[in-house]
């Protein structure tokens, strides 16, 4: 396969060092999780060996990430390694011994549970109630359930972005569901409200429509109370990389979740292809722009996993 390029050279947000470097999983730091990332894991070895904070932000659970990543990784300066996973809702450290901590879990009731459980439920039924299509429901998620709206695709790449949202979309509307893909993500923000699940997080990739308690936003903010302040670290001493920042299908890109309101000195870079581009930062004719200040720090430099592994080979070379 040829490897993307990517020119970071141009960019002289990425000719500093960062204290802090935080990135999404699928996607940004890998194409799959089967990837053989050998030359990765020893480049951020390298930064940890510096001290440098390096922080993992991911929707999957903490297994995936150890077994493909910090598993490989030993020795003291693994302290300096967390990774955030289940979409907000947990954070594991490691100890003096490379041993796995967790940090932080979200624990939610039995009651609230069951309401996630209803609030899919419904969802599916309602798609499958307008449409002869066939969803399936993904239960076994810590604070959050998925609806599969094309399970007949198992585990599209990232790269492939495009051609899932053709195909879904396709599936959605041939079989009767006109409102499509973000037909669905609205209803479920719909259910969500009427089941009474308040401050509900609704997230998709496409494939999925996800409805929890947590997402992204909550690991930043852990991140920003639990490293950068007791470290004394500044907001332009951070840097955050993903693949999902701009819109797609019409709703919000899943890393546009790590965005943070007030903190508008914090770098972000998109390495994926971001089909619908990146959020507009111009506020014209009185259309609003969502994060307008932070919007404008987000960089689109493209390039896949090749560009994520190039940046942060990079951010070794500089003092």
């Amino acid at each position: 396969m040829k490897k993307s390029i990517c020119d970071i050279e141009k960019y002289n947000e990425l000719k500093k060092k960062y204290k802090i470097i935080v990135f999404d999983w699928d996607g940004t730091a890998v194409h799959n999780r089967n990837d053989d990332i050998l030359e990765l894991i020893i480049a951020l070895e390298e930064l940890l060996k510096q001290g440098v904070y390096i922080v993992v932000v991911t929707g999957t659970n903490f297994e995936n990430i150890d077994r493909q990543f910090s598993s490989h990784i030993k020795e003291i300066h693994k302290k300096n390694l967390f990774i955030c996973t289940n979409r907000g809702s947990e954070v594991f450290g490691f100890d003096e011994n490379s041993r796995s901590v967790l940090l932080f879990r979200l624990n939610i009731d039995e009651d609230k549970n069951k309401l996630l459980d209803k609030i899919v439920e419904k969802t599916k039924k309602d798609i499958e109630s307008k449409a002869a299509i066939r969803l399936e429901i993904i239960y076994d998620r810590l604070n959050r359930r998925k609806l599969d709206l094309i399970p007949e695709w198992e585990n599209p790449l990232k790269l492939e972005i495009g051609k899932l949202i053709i195909e879904t979309e396709k599936k959605l509307t041939n079989a009767g569901f006109k409102e499509g893909i973000k037909g669905a993500f609205d209803l479920m923000e719909k259910n969500a409200s009427l089941l009474g699940l308040n401050n509900a997080r609704i997230t998709s990739d496409v494939k999925h429509l996800e409805v929890g308690v947590s997402d992204k936003s909550d690991s930043i903010k852990w991140i920003l109370e639990n490293i950068a302040a007791p470290k004394n670290i500044q907001d332009k001493e951070i840097l955050i990389i993903g693949d999902e920042f701009g819109t797609i299908a019409g709703f919000d890109g899943s890393d546009y979740k790590m965005v943070v309101k007030n903190h508008n000195d914090i770098m972000y870079f998109s390495v994926g292809k971001e089909p619908d581009g990146l959020p507009k930062n111009e506020n014209s004719e009185g259309i609003s722009v969502r994060n307008s200040n932070q919007d404008k720090k987000i960089k689109h430099i493209g390039g896949g996993p090749e560009c994520f592994l190039k940046i942060i080979k990079n951010q070794i070379k500089i003092v």
